[in-house]
């Protein structure tokens, strides 16, 4: 099959590199034999390789949070993008809930199924393939939105009225199927992880990776405002460079990314034998068990702390820029710039962050369970604190930018916290635990906007934008509560449930 791992010659290169295959101990989940660290290798290649695949996803996902300004009639607002030829649609509060949430509707329904054909089909194919459709749908997206119809068939004519004003409903399908091909992103990502990432490293391998989450937040919500802002350009250009940058994305990892260690046809031996030594060569059977999985508290920990961080950070990634444009002021240009800052500080602390983490726990001073809830909590129980604040500066506007990039910043934590976990408790199935935790997670994406319109019905309204805010650090506070009760990192007795034995094979 195409998609299929080449076991032949996975075997062939465990058996040339004659790595001992232990099992994996307590906590830290590492081998018996150890192999010196070989320094910078091609682990690290795979890391920037996932962190620029993560960039590219958020360029995709989060451009239509700064972009929609550009593209709305907004009563009262006089924009320099409705003088400049770019169309812009009466798009009421609902549309624009409905546009946010359609993306998390497909990618809550596909998560898990992606995450389970991961388990059975060629990691690096699923990702590059997906990333080639979905880069190619966004750069299709304005010719979607301005496509008109004057002709006289009656199907056609119905389509279009069905479609409505821009095309919304036509662009709400389109938005799904995007969520429904990035749902194969992060279970993906996390299960070529486990395979590349020694625990003592995966700190800073997979906080790296993680990091394309604010990157790709900061370069969109800033280059958003800026191209929408450009007379010449204008929106529809957002959506040909996102696109783009999917595109040229998915050539680099075709031709340098590999599924694992044992996949990679450049990989030194040194280096080869120091992550396998670290961690357990892949011999688990095409099977998944899923009553250990779905019963495991330590398992649903990671579910609400995911779930809940998700809910609070887009709620304010959809919503915020609408405030600094309605509530604030902003011109779109500004709201773009200003948008970005506390994506780009969740960037840049993400660094000292995750350098911190990996060196507590090397140094034997915090636990890995204990850094994961530590960490998990600075950044859950932070941004409730932020959020809290934010309700009670009425109309301060540079106060709520200060704590508006606090809340977001501080969420880097989350990177080395419960991010983390689903390869702590089951390197070899962390890719399944990763698209059941991130589909419901996805409902924060999905539920964050709905929440918004069903509180919100005057987007002037500091009172209003309050109720939200209450509810979205309650959302945080109960979510990293659970974390906290339940969570673990010790790797579970399930985790080599389906794991063949050496007299089971050819």
């Amino acid at each position: 099959m195409l998609f299929e791992e080449n076991n032949q010659f996975i075997e062939m290169k465990s058996a040339e590199q004659k790595v001992v295959d232990s099992t994996v101990g307590a906590e830290n989940g590492l081998n018996e034999t150890k192999r010196p660290n070989p320094g910078i290798g091609k682990r690290h290649l795979q890391s920037l390789l996932l962190a620029l695949c993560v960039f590219c996803g958020y360029l995709q996902r989060v451009n239509l949070s700064v972009t929609i300004v550009a593209m709305t009639k907004f009563k009262n607002a006089v924009d320099e993008k409705q003088i400049h030829g770019f169309p812009t649609y009466d798009w009421g509060n609902d549309i624009r809930s409905y546009l946010h949430a359609a993306f998390f509707l497909g990618y809550f329904v596909m998560n898990l199924p992606a995450a389970w054909l991961g388990v059975h089909f060629n990691l690096k194919m699923l990702l590059m393939v997906t990333f080639l459709i979905n880069g190619v749908l966004s750069c299709c997206t304005p010719f979607l939105i301005n496509f008109t119809y004057t002709g006289t068939n009656d199907i056609l004519l119905q389509i279009k009225s069905w479609a409505g004003i821009g095309n919304w409903r036509a662009l709400v399908v389109l938005r799904a199927i995007q969520g429904i091909l990035q749902a194969f992103m992060l279970p993906t990502i996390h299960a070529i992880s486990a395979k590349w990432a020694p625990p003592n490293e995966r700190g800073r391998l997979v906080g790296f990776i993680m990091g394309g989450i604010p990157f790709g937040t900061m370069v969109t919500l800033a280059g958003s405002g800026l191209l929408a802002g450009n007379s010449y350009l204008g929106w529809p250009s957002v959506f040909y460079v996102s696109g783009a940058f999917g595109l040229i994305w998915s050539l680099f990892w075709a031709w340098f990314g590999s599924s694992s260690p044992a996949t990679h046809s450049t990989i030194s031996s040194q280096e080869y034998n120091y992550i396998t030594s670290e961690l357990p060569i892949d011999k688990t059977k095409k099977k998944v068990p899923w009553f250990e999985i779905l019963t495991s508290l330590h398992v649903w920990a990671i579910i609400v702390a995911h779930t809940t961080h998700n809910w609070g950070f887009w709620l304010l990634l959809s919503e915020m820029p609408t405030f600094l444009h309605v509530v604030s002021g902003f011109n779109i240009k500004s709201d773009g710039l200003l948008s970005s800052t506390p994506y780009a500080t969740m960037w840049l602390l993400q660094f000292p962050v995750m350098w911190i983490a990996d060196g507590l726990n090397k140094k034997g001073i915090t636990s890995i369970t204990a850094s994961r809830k530590i960490w998990t909590s600075i950044g859950q129980w932070g941004g409730a604190i932020g959020l809290i604040a934010l309700g009670y500066l009425n109309n301060n506007t540079a106060a709520a930018v200060a704590f508006y990039i606090a809340v977001i910043g501080i969420g880097c934590c989350c990177n080395v916290g419960f991010h983390l976990n689903h390869m702590d408790l089951t390197p070899n199935y962390s890719g399944i635990l990763m698209g059941l935790s991130n589909a419901f997670a996805a409902t924060g994406g999905l539920g964050a906007p709905l929440l918004f319109s069903y509180f919100v019905h005057d987007v002037s309204s500091v009172g209003e934008w309050r109720i939200v805010f209450y509810l979205g650090a309650g959302i945080l506070f109960f979510g990293n509560l659970f974390f906290v009760i339940f969570a673990s990192s010790k790797t579970q007795q399930w985790n080599n449930k389906y794991t063949c034995t050496p007299s089971h094979e050819s």
